[in-house]
Formats: C-alpha cells, structure tokens, sequence
C-alpha cells in the first residue's frame, strides 16, 4: 500500500535538501582535498617505502675480509666490508672455527652516535654467545656510522634505508665459504628491531627473528616519542610517511618472531611491543612475547641468561 506525505512531512525535508545541495555547492574545494587526500593514501600504499623494498634488486657483491680482530679456539673476529648501492659498508663477523657450513645471524644495532661508533658496538656480546654455538654472525654498520661511506641524507636513527643496507648484505652472504644461505636468521635490539622489520617485511629468506626492546613499528609514534622533548603526546600517523611503517606490512613476513620487552624501559615505550604482539597475532603470524617485569631497555638487571638462552633456543629450533 502507497503512503503519502502530506505538505507539512515534505517541508522539511525540501529544507534538508536545499542545505545539503547548498553545502556542496560551497566548498567543492574542501570536497576535492578530501578525495585527494584518499587518492594520496591509497598512491602512497601502492607505492610505499615498504613495497619498493620488495620491488627492488640487491647487489650479489662480495663480502671482503678487511681486517682479523682476534682468534681462539672457538672463532675468529673480521673487519669485513660489502657494498650497499655503491657505498661501501663495514660491520663485524665472527666465525666458528671447523669447516661448515654454519647457519647465520645478523645482528642489528640500535641508535649510536654515528661519529663515535665502532664496529660491533650493541651486538658484540649477542654475538659472542651465537658464534660459540655454531652461528655466523654479521653486524653491519648501516651507513653513515663509523668508517661506512654516507648516502648524503644526514639523517639521525630511524633511517629507513637502513634496511637496505642489511638486505644488500643477505644478497652477498653467498660470497661466504663457510656460510649456509638458506639457513639465515635476524636478532635486532631497539633501532635495530625496526631494521629487522622492515627487512623481514622485503625478504622471504629469514627464517627466524628475534627482537629486542624494539622502537615502535609505527614511524608516527618515533616521531613523537623522539621528537623535541621525549615523551611528546603521539603525533598522528601521515601519510607521506606511513608508508615506511613496518606495523602496516606485517602481511609480508613469513618468519617466526620471538619478541622480548622490559617492562622498566624508558628507552622505547613498552606498550609497542605488546601492540606489535597484537598485531602480529591479528595477522596470524607466528609470534611468541615475554615480558620482563623491571628490566630496562638493556636488559641489565637479568644478567642476559634468561633472555640470550631463550634467544639460543629460538635460534636453534628454526635454523638448526
């Protein structure tokens, strides 16, 4: 059955009409920036820092052994160098002494004072613990810190081509004697879990990651816990710059991730690593989380056998 409206039910909705027409008549301009700033994010999503990451090649060049450290019975210490889009990088390896071949881990650093810097500084002791067990390992520099040649940018942490330091460094593990390729793993600490991120997110040839107290996967809470005054309220996420956000590519990875936060650290906020935990799990990866109630962003307080064991462990379950 047809109903009616009778003259005073249309009046108002004649008005209703009359002010949305009249709205849109006066601010195409403010409708054409909305649309604009969608079609911006969606471009930016298609063409992501992230998603050049996967699109791109990497040089299969050579690892070369600059310098030898120190040798025992248990493995020898290297200088070594490789290139990285034409700039030459330096980092530290250690390998186990016998002949192989060895699964591998790279390491990741977090921030330094990229002048002061040396080779191994926030990996070495990891390290050592890993190559008496049987594991190669490779800390780049990145460049830009120490003797590593600089891309110009004059950025300060949270630099993502970074991770295209360590992925050109994965393309040349082949170039290693002793070095299995189809078995490597990823330890990063702080800075360096966000490296291991983004190159987990670029590369199907990690088969296990480990992070440590890592700086948030979202460049928007970088910005403002690092920006001027620590502890600035959370910034709102851009996006000219999410697309360099790992937090929005966990799609992409098909590694194991082993997750550890100190609930004490004041370095990084350990609420992202419970978000990460979340997020990963939301995406059905493979995820375990251990928090760690009063330790600091280093871990100081447990005198590394509970977490470097669970490291092992982890390590040795999906690479050996």
């Amino acid at each position: 059955m047809k109903k009616y409206i009778g003259f005073a039910g249309i009046l108002p909705l004649l008005l209703i009409g009359f002010l949305l027409l009249n709205n849109n008549s006066k601010s195409p301009d403010l409708q054409n920036a909305s649309q604009n700033k969608l079609d911006n994010i969606d471009t930016q999503t298609d063409n992501s820092f992230i998603e050049s990451l996967r699109k791109r090649e990497y040089g299969e060049g050579e690892i070369i052994i600059e310098e030898t450290l120190s040798k025992n019975n248990n493995y020898t210490s290297y200088i070594f160098s490789y290139l990285s889009d034409n700039l030459k990088i330096y980092g530290r390896m250690n390998v186990p002494a016998g002949a192989g071949p060895f699964p591998i881990i790279i390491l990741n650093h977090g921030y330094f004072n990229q002048s002061s810097f040396q080779s191994g500084d926030g990996t070495q002791t990891m390290a050592d613990i890993l190559v008496r067990n049987g594991y190669i390992t490779l800390a780049s520099d990145y460049r830009g810190f120490g003797k590593s040649e600089n891309d110009g940018q004059g950025s300060r942490g949270h630099n993502p081509n970074y991770a295209i330091d360590i992925l050109n460094l994965i393309a040349s593990i082949k170039s290693l004697p002793k070095a299995d390729a189809n078995r490597i793993g990823m330890w990063g600490h702080s800075m360096g879990g966000e490296v291991a991120l983004r190159t987990a997110e670029a590369t199907g040839k990690l088969k296990a990651v480990v992070l440590w107290a890592p700086t948030s996967a979202r460049t928007s809470d970088n910005a403002g816990f690092y920006g001027r005054g620590r502890g600035n309220p959370l910034v709102s996420p851009n996006p000219e710059t999410e697309g360099s956000s790992p937090i929005n590519y966990l799609r992409y990875i098909s590694a194991p991730i082993s997750l550890h936060q100190g609930l004490s650290d004041t370095e990084v906020n350990p609420e992202w690593s419970k978000s990460l935990n979340d997020a990963l799990k939301k995406e059905s990866k493979q995820v375990e989380y251990f928090e760690y109630p009063g330790q600091d962003h280093n871990f100081r307080n447990l005198g590394w056998g509970e977490i470097s064991q669970r490291t092992l462990d982890f390590y040795n379950k999906y690479l050996k």
